[in-house]
């Protein structure tokens, strides 16, 4: 356990700072690689006040860097194997409730193929992205030591940048704190009104994907109702003459139990 800071830290740093007090570097490698195993954590919070604890000493600079680094790499690389034995059945299955669809993921899967390794890197710094980054990279056939080393180079690069905003907030808490509270209330209402247009963009795709798989089944309906008038008298042609013969093939196969009641009787 750590000692307490002495400002509080607004919104979620100041939820995030009980666990790195009571926890340390535990809390830091729980929340990290959590989250970049594909569950929804606040990673970047959790950096950014473990940077403001190196400032006050309470933590080393060294440990969290390492140790921030390590887990992310752990995690995505555990999302990765899920992707890669799972595939997209188990991918539809969990993203289905989010509007993933067959025509989505085929979509996000030619962009990692266009773009390769650099998705992987910059997709850390996307918050969707991030959560889906090795799950998706291992559905696509992206070699694993190439998603390796490009998800070790990412991870470098997102955890070195949210501890060192951590530490130069660390260095000018108060004025920070003085800027949140000052723009705080217009904050909320601009990440309220980004989340209504991005619900209702979500709202807008997902119906527009219901009604494209709904077209291609009742094209595919169309398709075997066409079907059906060509291929009925070509079936039953094929296949009457074989289901008539069946029940006296089996009649002539089966014993005569009144024969093996003769043949018993005749026997001394």
């Amino acid at each position: 356990m750590i000692g307490a800071l002495t400002t509080d830290l607004p919104g979620v740093f100041g939820t995030v700072a009980p666990y790195i007090e009571d926890y340390g570097y535990l809390a830091v490698v729980v929340a990290v690689f959590v989250e970049n195993l594909g569950i929804p954590m606040p990673g970047e919070a959790t950096l950014i006040t473990a940077g403001i604890y190196t400032v006050s000493g309470d933590l080393h600079l060294i440990p969290v860097l390492v140790l921030g680094f390590v887990a992310a790499v752990i995690g995505d690389n555990a999302a990765f194997v899920v992707g890669r034995y799972g595939g997209r059945p188990l991918a539809l299955k969990l993203g289905r409730r989010f509007g993933v669809t067959h025509t989505a993921l085929d979509k996000v899967e030619a962009f990692y193929e266009r773009h390769g390794s650099k998705v992987v890197v910059a997709g850390r710094f996307l918050p969707l992205l991030r959560h889906l980054n090795g799950l998706v990279a291992g559905i696509t056939p992206m070699k694993w030591p190439r998603f390796l080393a490009a998800n070790m180079i990412g991870a470098a690069i997102w955890v070195g940048v949210w501890v060192t905003v951590g530490i130069q907030a660390g260095n000018h808490i108060e004025g920070v704190n003085r800027f949140l509270e000052r723009f705080f209330p217009a904050v909320v209402v601009l990440l309220a009104v980004l989340i209504a247009i991005q619900s209702v963009r979500f709202w807008v795709k997902r119906r527009k994907a219901m009604a494209e798989e709904e077209a291609e089944l009742g094209e595919a309906e169309e398709l075997a109702a066409e079907a059906d008038p060509v291929l009925d008298p070509v079936l039953e042609s094929v296949l009457d003459p074989v289901l008539d013969t069946v029940p006296d093939t089996l009649a002539d196969a089966a014993p005569d139990p009144g024969a093996e009641t003769v043949r018993e009787t005749e026997e001394p």
